[in-house]
């Protein structure tokens, strides 16, 4: 069962790097080469994958195996990588939403530059989700 969770969990941090990836394509590519048709399907195709990644997340983490150590307490390695996830998602957002807006409603504080920042590092921190589950105790 423990092989499920990880694969599971893995899943969840591929799919949401997936969607990042995707939501930049469509952003900066896609919007100028499909018709709309085509650019509705993809668009709303991916945030499909977003909302059923959160899901799939949810109920990994909900149904973490109880001999995985995990519910006690996380190890050390463990530990760092989610906290440097968690850290990485909220500057990510901050950098990328923020930008954006800006941006868009004309927000004090817009430097363009920040936007691809923040979708790397969103993809990087969905790659870091799905690499926790493998981390061995020291």
């Amino acid at each position: 069962m423990q092989w499920i969770w990880k694969l599971s969990l893995s899943l969840c941090g591929l799919y949401g790097a997936a969607v990042v990836g995707m939501s930049a394509a469509i952003s900066h590519h896609f919007q100028f080469v499909m018709v709309t048709e085509e650019f509705s399907r993809l668009v709303s195709s991916t945030g499909v994958l977003a909302f059923q990644a959160i899901a799939l997340l949810v109920l990994s983490l909900y149904c973490l195996p109880r001999n995985s150590g995990w519910r006690d307490e996380f190890n050390r390695p463990q530990q760092a990588l989610l906290g440097m996830v968690m850290l990485g998602f909220h500057l990510g957002l901050w950098c990328f939403v923020y930008t954006v807006w800006a941006g868009l409603f004309e927000l004090p504080l817009y430097w363009r530059q920040l936007a691809p920042i923040g979708g790397q590092m969103l993809i990087f921190c969905w790659v870091g989700v799905m690499l926790l589950p493998w981390l061995r105790k020291n």
